[in-house]
């Protein structure tokens, strides 16, 4: 079976769950200014430190779902493999799942890892 197919899947499951945990952190950096707005400096701090920690997982997954859409079946099982340590480390370290929409978008790019890792075989 071609791996082609699960390489195009994986790639689109990556970018929309990359794309959720970026939408997530832009929520979360618009709460930050209406907090800042309000005069609740601390608060605002953290949301907005959150916020940018997601956006930045975010894209990094983007681009690693992108990269294992790539011919090579080396460069598919690295993406596949970086995407999963980073949906766990994001899990247990970084506080992906806080919200439901960085929840649910780590879920795809786990998918997506997993889907990477199989075809690189």
């Amino acid at each position: 079976m071609p791996a082609e197919p699960d390489r195009r899947l994986g790639m689109v499951l990556g970018l929309l769950g990359a794309g959720l945990i970026v939408l997530e952190g832009l929520l979360e950096g618009i709460g930050g200014v209406v907090f800042l707005a309000v005069g609740r400096s601390m608060r605002a701090l953290g949301f907005l430190d959150h916020a940018l920690l997601l956006v930045v997982v975010g894209l990094l997954m983007g681009f690693f779902a992108f990269l294992g859409r790539s011919r090579g079946s080396d460069r598919s099982l690295t993406a596949g493999a970086v995407l999963v340590v980073l949906v766990i480390a994001g899990w247990l370290v970084l506080g992906l799942a806080s919200g439901i929409l960085a929840l649910l978008g780590s879920v795809f790019v786990l998918v997506a890892g997993i889907l990477f890792l199989l075809s690189g075989r």
